[in-house]
């Protein structure tokens, strides 16, 4: 059966899954992961035809004119998306970057999914009442460990 174990090496993961099952146990890494920030890094062209240069999309989309961010992400997403674009494409991905203000909960914290914290817009707008709220949590695409925590 699959039991996952994430560690920084090969030897911390066994020490955790033999500590785990209580015996020596080999560990075989995942070969199909992408580092989320390389993989987001490489969106604005991949998505309109890249590696094909003369792909119409390509033509017409890339290079793009703005991107609208968080400043959170400055350096996880938009410096790989430039550095990435320079390397693979020759351009700059976009010429300006806007960034939006940051929206807290009551408590300070920026709202996400991966907190719990977001809420529907619509629900403000239309109102929603306790019992569609909670179904909401429940039926969203959260871990459930997150939906205890929220």
């Amino acid at each position: 059966f699959d039991r996952w174990f994430v560690a920084n090496s090969k030897e911390e993961a066994e020490a955790q899954a033999s500590a785990h099952f209580g015996k020596k146990v080999q560990v075989i890494q995942d070969e199909d992961v992408l580092d989320t920030w390389f993989s987001s890094g490489l969106f604005p062209f991949s998505t309109v035809g890249w590696p094909n240069t003369e792909d119409q999309d390509f033509k017409a989309f890339y290079p793009n004119s703005l991107l609208e961010t968080g400043w959170d992400i400055l350096f996880f997403w938009v410096a790989r998306m430039v550095m990435l674009g320079i390397t693979l494409t020759g351009e700059v991905p976009f010429q300006q970057v806007f960034l939006h203000a940051m929206v807290r909960d009551a408590h300070g914290r920026k709202m996400s999914k991966s907190l719990g914290n977001v809420i529907d817009p619509l629900d403000v707008i239309e109102g929603i009442t306790l019992e569609r709220l909670q179904l909401r949590l429940e039926q969203g695409n959260l871990d459930p460990k997150e939906g205890e925590k929220a």
